[in-house]
């Protein structure tokens, strides 16, 4: 995982943000256009420099192909630190998103001053569900958010 290069990162976001089957579950679905994709990665960068977190380019190890994001924001209606992740559709079920949460979560419990980390998965997104179990992310509870019922998991530090 790397920072975001907004100028040569938004063709291959675009892939990812722009295919409506991987935004099914991401409030707003899939952006119009790389100009789009290239305002968010702006906004990204801006969220890193201001808060010293962000979204993060997922890169392929072998082929150097960006592929994703993982990272965080903040989740409007409680404050909390919120862990996300979106894969490009030819990368789901290898891996790729529990490697990158668990890398974010590690870290961001370490270095954030934050008593907890979030992560709420729309409840129809099955696949995704299964990420934050397996970092370890306890379920607390189904709250409704973005006009849906979505499950709250949290990981606090020990």
């Amino acid at each position: 995982m790397r920072s975001f290069l907004p100028e040569a990162d938004s063709k291959p976001m675009f892939a990812v943000y722009g295919d409506r089957d991987v935004m099914r579950f991401i409030p707003g679905g899939a952006l119009a256009d790389e100009a789009a994709v290239r305002s968010l990665l702006d906004r990204y960068a801006d969220a890193q420099e201001r808060q010293g977190f962000s979204s993060w380019a997922v890169v392929d190890r072998k082929s150097r192909r960006v592929i994703g994001d993982a990272g965080f924001g903040i989740f409007g209606p409680t404050g909390d630190v919120e862990l996300g992740y979106t894969l490009a559709r030819d990368c789901w079920g290898q891996g790729y998103a529990t490697e990158a949460a668990r890398g974010c979560l590690a870290a961001g419990l370490a270095e954030l001053s934050t008593p907890r980390i979030i992560a709420l998965v729309d409840e129809e997104n099955e696949a995704s569900m299964r990420v934050p179990k397996r970092i370890g992310m306890r379920r607390i509870e189904t709250i409704q958010a973005h006009g849906r019922p979505h499950v709250l998991f949290a990981a606090s530090r020990s």
